[in-house]
C-alpha cells in the first residue's frame, strides 16, 4: 500500500509540475495586443512615422496608420478600428461625447500658425467672406478654426456658404470655382499658397487653442501599460533626433509630403512641440493648464452641434488626462 501510495503522489507531483509549466509557457507566448494609431499628414504628428522608420517601436506590436483626413480616423476609431490616435483637443472631446472612453497619454504639439484659411486674392479679410462659400472639414478641427475666425469678426457660420470639403480636396474645389477660401494645413497649406491662395486668418490669432494629444482606449491603456510606455519613449526619442537631425529628418518625411525640403522645414514653424517637461505639467489632472481651455473648446462644440450640451458630464478633461507613460527624463 505504501509503495503505491509513493507512486501515486509522484505521479501527481509530476502532473502538477507538467500542468504549471504548460500554463508558464502559455502566458508568456500570449502576444501583446496590437496597437494600431492614427494620423495623418501634418508636420506635427511626424515624429509617430519617424519612430516607427527609426525602429523605435521594435519591441512593441505598435503600427501606425495613414488617414486621408480625421474626420476618417474618427470614424474608425468608433469602429474599433483603432486602439489610438493623434487627435486635436476639440476632437477628443467629441470622441468623449460618443461614448469613446480614451485617456490622454500625450500632448503632441500646439498649432502657432500651421492652421490657417487661405483665400483668392480678391478676398482682403475674413469679413469679405460674407455670403461666399469656404471650404472646411466640418466634422474635425477646421469647424473650430473657422467658427473661432468668424467670431471674432462678428460673423456666424449662417452668414457664409459651408461646403463641406476634405483637405486634399481643397485645390480641385478651388480650380473648379467652388470655393472662394478655405481651411487647411500643411502640407496642403504650401501646395495652395504656391498656387496663388493667401492667409485671411491663421491659429496665432487663436493662441494654445488648437492642441494635439494621443489618445488611447482606456481598456488598452489599462491591459497594456507596457507598449504604451515604449509608444510615448518612442516619440520623445523622434523628436529628439529630428531636433538634432533636422534635414535627415525631414528626408523621411518628404517620402509623404509633396513639398520640397526647405518647404517642409519651413512648415514646422506653424507649430510647437511639446516637451517632456511641458507635458508633465499640462498632464498633471490635479491643475493641467488644458483646464482653462476646456469651457472655450466646449462652448465652440455646442455651438457648432459637433456635441450635444446634454453630455457636458462626459467632457471632463480632469478625468481623462494620464501623465503616468511619461518618461522620468
Amino acid at each position: 500500500m505504501l509503495m503505491i501510495s509513493l507512486k501515486k503522489m509522484k505521479w501527481v507531483f509530476f502532473v502538477s509540475i507538467l500542468l504549471s509549466g504548460l500554463l508558464l509557457s502559455s502566458c508568456a507566448s500570449k502576444p501583446q495586443q496590437e496597437l494600431r494609431i492614427s494620423s495623418l499628414l501634418w508636420p506635427g504628428y511626424e515624429p509617430l512615422v519617424l519612430a516607427e522608420k527609426l525602429g523605435y517601436f521594435q519591441e512593441a506590436p505598435i503600427k501606425i496608420l495613414d488617414y486621408l483626413s480625421n474626420t476618417d480616423a474618427i470614424a474608425a476609431f468608433k469602429n474599433h478600428s483603432l486602439e489610438a490616435g493623434a487627435f486635436t483637443l476639440d476632437e477628443t472631446l467629441q470622441l468623449l461625447a460618443d461614448g469613446v472612453d480614451v485617456q490622454i497619454v500625450l500632448v503632441m504639439d500646439t498649432s502657432d500658425g500651421g492652421d490657417v484659411i487661405l483665400a483668392n486674392p480678391d478676398i482682403q479679410s475674413i469679413s469679405d467672406l460674407k455670403g461666399r462659400p469656404v471650404a472646411v472639414e466640418s466634422s474635425a478641427v477646421g469647424a473650430y478654426v473657422l467658427q473661432r475666425a468668424l467670431e471674432l469678426n462678428g460673423l456666424t457660420l449662417n452668414d457664409i456658404d459651408v461646403i463641406s470639403t476634405h483637405a486634399m480636396e481643397q485645390q480641385q474645389a478651388f480650380k473648379n470655382g467652388e470655393v472662394v477660401a478655405a481651411v487647411t494645413f500643411d502640407p496642403y497649406r504650401t501646395e495652395l499658397t504656391q498656387a496663388g491662395k493667401r492667409p485671411i486668418f491663421t491659429s496665432k490669432s487663436i493662441p494654445n487653442e488648437i492642441i494635439d494629444v494621443l489618445v488611447v482606449r482606456t481598456d488598452v491603456v489599462q491591459n497594456n501599460p507596457k507598449v504604451i510606455r515604449q509608444l510615448v519613449k518612442g516619440w520623445f526619442k523622434a523628436l529628439a533626433f529630428q531636433k538634432a537631425n533636422p534635414k535627415k529628418a525631414a528626408e523621411y518625411a518628404l517620402t509623404r509630403y509633396k513639398v520640397s525640403t526647405e518647404e517642409y522645414l519651413k512648415s514646422l514653424s506653424g507649430l510647437k512641440f511639446t516637451s517632456l517637461a511641458e507635458n508633465k505639467v499640462l498632464l498633471n489632472s490635479s491643475k493641467s493648464p488644458l483646464y482653462e481651455l476646456e469651457p472655450k473648446l466646449k462652448k465652440t462644440l455646442f455651438s457648432l452641434g459637433l456635441v450635444n450640451p446634454a453630455e457636458h458630464d462626459a467632457l471632463l478633461l480632469s478625468q481623462h488626462l494620464n501623465g503616468r507613460f511619461l518618461p522620468n527624463e
